[in-house]
């Protein structure tokens, strides 16, 4: 799995990053791949990905958040996707709880103190399995409804050593278990 870091620039999550092959497209990143940048949020009703957020008619915006864009090319498989989503949610907790931040999993995001702090979906393509989330940086710009906060009020100001960080985490993570499902056989 290639991670690639985007530095240079701030990227605007509006929801179409979730389309197959947006590693590719727009940096040249062929095949399983962690592309992690930092920009707003708003995701465009005709990206939203979860029916339940459209039926509910809730806005997914932010003004600054780090963004996970994953693309595995396995089986597409919706509850693959699904669970994939929520191993690297479990994983990026895991390396908040590093920075000495006691997080709690609700499903596929993350809260700190009954706040939340990410947003995430999982999909598929016919071609890949396709993840976004989304870390508040800071608590602004969210919709009115959501208690959020963000890693700049838990400390973490150091935006791109904790991208460094969680992104060389859930690559780890991936390889991990790759190689772990290519070391057994077949029950018999």
């Amino acid at each position: 799995m290639e991670l690639l870091i985007v530095r240079d620039k701030r990227i605007d999550y509006d929801g179409s990053a979730i389309k197959s092959h947006w590693a590719y497209r727009n940096f040249g990143v062929l095949g399983n791949s962690i592309v992690i940048f930092r920009g707003k949020c708003n995701v465009k009703v005709e990206e939203m990905i979860d029916i339940e957020d459209l039926r509910q008619k809730k806005e997914i915006k932010s003004d600054d958040m780090v963004h996970y864009i994953i693309e595995v090319f396995e089986v597409p498989n919706v509850f693959l996707a699904s669970v994939l989503q929520k191993l690297f949610i479990v994983r990026l907790c895991e390396v908040l709880e590093a920075y000495g931040i006691k997080t709690s999993r609700r499903g596929d995001d993350i809260y700190v103190n009954d706040k939340k702090l990410s947003i995430s979906i999982a999909t598929i393509s016919p071609m890949s399995i396709k993840v976004h989330i989304g870390i508040n940086v800071e608590a602004k710009g969210i919709p009115e409804e959501v208690t959020a906060i963000g890693l700049k009020e838990l400390g973490i100001n150091n935006i791109e050593e904790f991208m460094e960080a969680s992104g060389k985490a859930l690559v780890e993570e991936f390889l991990k278990a790759k190689k772990d499902s290519l070391k057994v056989r077949w029950a018999e």
